[in-house]
């Protein structure tokens, strides 16, 4: 007789499932369809995309949890509005915190476990560029694989209060590392943005290996710039204005 699933496994298997409709409706936040402060009911949204209400129940937690959305009544959300000043500026300082983390981790000495959690991330990230394109499918997985990433090296530099601070940046619109929405930019510069922003992995874990502290210090605040040309981009397409990059962090 086979066992009952997990509540973990259970719970993976459901986010999978919700996976591209939670992306959809990312690109829709981001990308303006979803004004900011519009209201977002699940009877009108499972309308608009054509889907039953269930997994539009699932998804929108979620996307309040990265940020995108505001809690409005009793079980309503609304898009949350931001500026890009603010979303820069979390993004600025989520950069410098992780790495201080990242520095933390190298000086004290990675363990095996952490190392071999590392390259299980630059192992799932190397086999999604084999293909050299990018599917809409990798959206997500990359999302994940990055955030896994980050949560690791965080979680491992044992520092809660940094890791506080870090939780907290992570719900200012575009700044978390599992929003990744290929429509704003398109798949094939969403494809040369993301193998430079990988192979920027592959650097910081052979630097934390080595307990390099200060490249590993410094890869972090360098990895930030691929997320905050991706970030401009939304102003790029409205406005016809290069991307706005501050590479103070270099």
């Amino acid at each position: 007789m086979s066992k009952p699933a997990r509540p973990e496994t259970l719970r993976r298997s459901k986010e999978s499932a919700d996976a591209p409709l939670m992306s959809r409706v990312r690109e829709m936040i981001l990308s303006g369809e979803l004004a900011p402060g519009q209201r977002i009911t699940e009877e009108a949204l499972a309308v608009q995309l054509g889907v039953s209400r269930t997994p539009i129940r699932n998804i929108l937690p979620s996307l309040a949890t990265q940020g995108l959305l505001q809690p409005v009544g009793r079980r309503g959300f609304a898009v949350k509005a931001f500026s890009e000043k603010e979303s820069s500026e979390a993004l600025e300082l989520r950069a410098l915190l992780e790495g201080q983390a990242a520095r933390l981790l190298a000086q004290k000495g990675a363990s095996a476990d952490v190392l071999a959690a590392l390259d299980a991330c630059l192992l799932t990230g190397d086999k999604l560029f084999e293909k050299r394109h990018l599917d809409r499918e990798d959206e997500q997985q990359y999302g994940t694989m990055n955030e896994e990433f980050h949560r690791i090296i965080l979680d491992a530099c044992d520092s809660p209060m940094l890791k506080g601070l870090v939780d907290r940046l992570n719900l200012v619109p575009f700044v978390a590392p599992s929003v990744i929405a290929f429509d704003l930019v398109g798949y094939r510069k969403a494809y040369e943005l993301l193998f430079r922003a990988h192979g920027v992995h592959h650097a910081i874990v052979e630097a934390i290996r080595q307990r390099d502290s200060s490249r590993a210090e410094a890869l972090f605040r360098e990895h930030a710039h691929q997320q905050r040309f991706s970030m401009f981009a939304r102003r790029t397409q409205h406005t016809g204005d290069p991307p706005r990059v501050d590479d103070s962090s270099k």
